[in-house]
């Protein structure tokens, strides 16, 4: 938390579960701002995950850390991308 520049900012938002799969659960959030995917255990339910349940939960806004990429990441989000092109050929 030390490398951010701003106080966090929490804000209710809601969405839909749209996936379940095993260890993963697909959620979009409504007002069209995207799709978030998290592991199963993140989530706190007392009810088996359905498709089609509704969900809420606090969330701050995203803040880049800085102008440097991450090299170890970018290579590999490369390769990957590489991988599913030749797939696809």
């Amino acid at each position: 938390m030390h490398r951010l520049k701003f106080t966090s900012t929490e804000n209710i938002f809601e969405g839909i579960i749209v996936e379940v799969k095993s260890g993963l659960v697909a959620i979009d959030l409504k007002g069209r701002m995207g799709q978030l995917r998290v592991p199963v255990r993140m989530v706190i339910t007392d009810y088996e995950l359905k498709v089609g349940q509704e969900v809420a939960f606090l969330m701050s806004y995203p803040e880049v850390l800085g102008p440097e990429v991450n090299e170890k990441y970018a290579e590999i989000i490369e390769r990957k991308s590489n991988n599913i092109e030749e797939m696809e050929e």
